[in-house]
């Protein structure tokens, strides 16, 4: 259930950017590509719920970090924060 509100949080966000033409910046969409795979590398889980609810957080990290140059930098600050 905790990944659906991720989702739903996230998807709402992004479609607001669209509907303002706001322009969703590399960074957040580098976030948004990210394999499941790589999450789970990362940090170590395997649950989909798990990798799902990260990579929400790291988007909405990203949105918060527009100077960040890439991803990497949003996933140091998002270690740093855990």
């Amino acid at each position: 259930m905790g990944n659906l509100y991720y989702g739903y949080k996230l998807e709402r966000r992004m479609i607001a950017m669209i509907r303002t033409k706001e322009k969703i910046s590399d960074v957040v969409q580098d976030c948004l590509s990210l394999s499941d795979g790589t999450i789970a590398t990362l940090t170590g889980y395997r649950r989909y719920e798990d990798i799902e609810r990260v990579q929400a957080e790291l988007v909405q990290l990203a949105l918060e970090m527009p100077t960040a140059a890439s991803w990497m930098e949003v996933w140091e600050e998002y270690l740093k924060r855990k």
